[in-house]
């Protein structure tokens, strides 16, 4: 049985996209997982560390990896098949994990200056460098697979309902008080057309008077299956709200919260504010998924369900190729 050690630099997010490479390459392989943080040698130095790293890593060799080694709490490698990680503060580090040890290293998340050929296999969303290593995921990996959505739906038995989730100012997206209060009046007429039930997520990003007046002026509608993260709901699993989902609804300011939704196969709607001044990089983002028929996307004042098909096939095939991807990359075969 194959060993995996996953490096968490604390973010749920980027620890989420490392658990969900995991879970790809457990539908055909068989191995134990073991979860270890990223911890510096000094705490009150992290952040020179963190540069001083990432600089040194631009000339690797045995030397700058020992070095880079040293700036970090040890991490047992031994018996160790492959490891994974995401986000910049891992990546300096995995990177001389790799040369010191050897052991094949998948890293997710923008390389922030070193070469995709410091790993077996960096995983981002858009092309850094023109090279094998750089694999281009049309889905970033995440813990929402269609399977384990599905399965997690049925275990809590939770009803068909219509899932928002709502972030706020980020990217460059700004939202006024009367486009929050166009999102709300179509709330209510999307629940009463349908009479499904409503789940308000929202997020780090949530205004909490915002999410303070959707909670209230959606009192009467049953939501009884809603997180407020400004109340206590912080790093909420997703899983069975998106498995039961109907519908999922999306601000379009978080990449994350996109991404995860499109990861559950389910029809995704992202929801748009007249004030954009988002960077080329993230439209060019937004457009490939347009692209590739995996959202919809309209204005925040102007929204409703349409009749489009679950798009759990389509996911599936894209997380089937990112993982033939990732094989050949590590050189694993098939148990």
């Amino acid at each position: 049985m194959k060993k995996i050690l996953i490096i968490s630099d604390g973010i749920p997010g980027h620890f989420n996209q490392s658990k969900g490479v995991a879970s790809l390459l457990a539908n055909k392989h068989s191995f134990e997982t073991r979860i270890t943080d990223l911890q510096f040698s000094s705490h009150y130095l992290r952040g020179f560390i963190t540069v001083f790293s990432r600089f040194l890593m631009r000339f690797p060799s045995s030397l700058t990896a020992k070095i880079i080694s040293f700036l970090y709490k040890k991490i047992d490698t031994s018996e160790l098949d492959l490891i994974i990680a995401a986000g910049g503060k891992t990546a300096p580090y995995t990177a001389a994990l790799r040369i010191l040890s050897k052991i094949p290293v998948i890293q997710l998340g923008s390389p922030r200056g070193l070469h995709s050929s410091l790993f077996n296999a960096l995983v981002t969303v858009e092309r850094y460098y023109e090279d094998s290593s750089n694999i281009i995921a049309s889905i970033t990996p995440s813990l929402y697979s269609p399977q384990t959505c599905d399965y997690a739906a049925k275990e809590k038995d939770l009803s068909d309902h219509l899932l928002f989730l709502i972030g706020g100012e980020g990217i460059g997206y700004s939202y006024k008080a009367d486009e929050w209060q166009h999102l709300i009046n179509s709330i209510k007429q999307l629940h009463k057309a349908t009479n499904l039930p409503i789940t308000i997520v929202t997020s780090r990003r949530s205004d909490p008077e915002v999410e303070k007046r959707i909670k209230t002026e959606l009192q009467n509608i049953p939501l009884d299956y809603s997180a407020w993260f400004h109340q206590g709901a912080k790093n909420f699993n997703l899983s069975a709200l998106f498995g039961s989902a109907k519908n999922i609804f999306v601000t379009e300011d978080s990449a994350m919260m996109i991404s995860e939704s499109i990861s559950s196969g389910k029809p995704v709607t992202t929801l748009f504010p007249s004030g954009i001044q988002s960077p080329l990089r993230y439209k060019a983002h937004i457009q490939k998924y347009l692209d590739l028929n995996l959202i919809t996307r309209e204005s925040i004042k102007n929204f409703s369900i349409k009749d489009v098909e679950n798009s759990s096939a389509n996911v599936q095939n894209h997380l089937s190729k990112l993982c033939y991807q990732l094989e050949e990359r590590i050189q694993w075969q098939k148990d």
